[in-house]
């Protein structure tokens, strides 16, 4: 009998370790997952859509976070009030050590894609922020410089819509990672 249960216990513990992402995510986890394909308009009843989703955004859910989105039909003024319009969602991110985040979500459902684009807010120390943009700066083979200047810079990653803004003051600096990718559906 005591075989017969620790063989139970490793055959449950295993499946518990292969399920991983999406299935694994909280309720809070999933209900901010299913907010972005609802405002894109995206029927998922199988989740396969909520998987790729996630996937490209884990990292925000890495440690504490709260979040908020923003759909088509927020601002008063907005002529989007009917909730017929879909295809755009903006999730923000504040987050215990990923920084402030924010994710727009574009879906046409002609080409059956999502474009998304990511953008990380981070700061430091002057040092600090310096210090990395001269780290990426002489690393010619894979960053070029868009503009330059006293306190505030644009690189880009070679080959990719992959940018990093720079920005120092007095005692502190900034970096805004921006980047985009797609989902096909």
């Amino acid at each position: 009998m005591r075989k017969i249960i620790t063989f139970l216990l490793v055959v449950f513990s295993c499946n518990a370790l292969a399920l991983g992402g999406y299935e694994s995510l909280s309720d809070t986890q999933k209900k901010v997952i299913g907010k972005v394909t609802d405002q894109l308009g995206i029927k998922d009843t199988d989740n396969a859509v909520k998987k790729k989703i996630f996937d490209s955004i884990e990292f925000a859910f890495n440690s504490d976070w709260n979040s908020y989105w923003l759909g088509l039909n927020e601002l008063s003024a907005s002529k989007y009030k009917d909730e017929q319009e879909k295809g755009f969602v903006e999730l923000s991110f504040s987050t215990s050590k990923e920084g402030t985040l924010f994710f727009t979500f574009i879906y046409k459902p002609e080409v059956n894609q999502i474009i998304l684009s990511k953008k990380q807010v981070r700061y430091s120390s002057k040092s600090v922020v310096l210090g990395t943009f001269e780290e990426r700066k002489a690393d010619k083979e894979h960053y070029k410089i868009i503009y330059e200047k006293d306190n505030y810079a644009l690189l880009q990653t070679k080959g990719k819509v992959d940018y990093e803004y720079y920005h120092v003051g007095t005692d502190a600096g900034l970096v805004v990672y921006e980047m985009q990718s797609t989902i096909d559906l």
